[in-house]
């Protein structure tokens, strides 16, 4: 008796292709200057990845504190859904 593939067996692991990147920073930014990019996804398995492409250290800079501001503001905005008292035990509670 032959036995069953999985789906997943047969299937190649998804790859970012590196050409994708690299349209990604030719849109960014002007002709010559101020290109930045930064991909972030997960892969099948659950990994995280992070692709990022700059064109100087500056705009790396930049890049990394426009994504430290991001998660801080995502972090606050979880806080202030599930910090607040009237959706917390104690405001489900009272009702």
């Amino acid at each position: 008796m032959a036995k069953k593939k999985n789906l997943t067996d047969v299937m190649t692991k998804f790859q970012m292709p590196p050409n994708l990147i690299d349209q990604l920073y030719e849109l960014s930014g002007n002709a010559d200057k101020y290109k930045g990019v930064v991909v972030a996804y997960l892969s099948e398995d659950g990994t995280p990845l992070v692709y990022a492409k700059y064109d100087s250290q500056v705009i790396e800079f930049g890049m990394r504190k426009a994504l430290e501001k991001y998660l801080e503001n995502t972090d606050m905005s979880e806080i202030t859904i599930n910090g607040d008292e009237s959706f917390g035990e104690e405001g489900l509670d009272e009702q």
